[in-house]
């Protein structure tokens, strides 16, 4: 007689968590292609990176504005450091006025500064030209990729700690919709 296996694993249960995970990633990607406003596009292509933490390459060479060259959502392996990620999402989302070229400083001087942030605004940590940025998700959230860990979601809160604690004080909100 053979000597068979154990019967196949029932499918995974749908629970709630699995559910709204599921919703959110479709919901996002949709967003990201037909909401009307280019910040709220800007949020949706950024939350869609997440999945895809420690699965990009971060460099500052020459390869850095690979991911602004690919199609909209396909972070996977793909080359970039903060200002070119924050560049592809915005350029992705409709915003003409950046570029496969532009970097933390050329971005300080683009767009319209804030004086609060809104979801879809970009941060610019340090004194100009600035040493990192990020999207700002929601008003006290942001997302960047910084290292090879990233992208990540860190509280605003915790960027301008980290950053003074570097030595870099300051920050500035951008709005490069407007």
């Amino acid at each position: 007689m053979p000597v068979t296996g154990n019967p196949p694993l029932p499918s995974f249960p749908l629970t709630l968590a699995t559910a709204y995970k599921r919703w959110h990633g479709w919901r996002d990607a949709v967003i990201g292609k037909l909401a009307p406003s280019k910040r709220t596009r800007i949020c949706a292509h950024a939350r869609r990176s997440i999945p895809y933490a420690g699965r990009m390459h971060y460099t500052e060479g020459p390869g850095r504005s690979e991911l602004f060259h690919r199609p909209p959502d396909k972070y996977e392996q793909a080359s970039s450091d903060c200002s070119q990620f924050v560049s592809a999402i915005a350029h992705w989302s409709g915003v003409k006025t950046v570029t496969d070229e532009d970097w933390t400083g050329t971005l300080y001087e683009k767009g319209k500064q804030l004086e609060r942030p809104v979801p879809g605004c970009i941060v610019i940590f340090g004194a100009k030209p600035g040493v990192h940025t990020a999207v700002m998700t929601t008003r006290t959230m942001t997302l960047g990729f910084g290292d090879q860990a990233g992208p990540q979601r860190v509280s605003l809160a915790g960027m301008v700690a980290y950053f003074t604690q570097q030595g870099h004080a300051g920050h500035v909100f951008r709005d490069l919709t407007t």
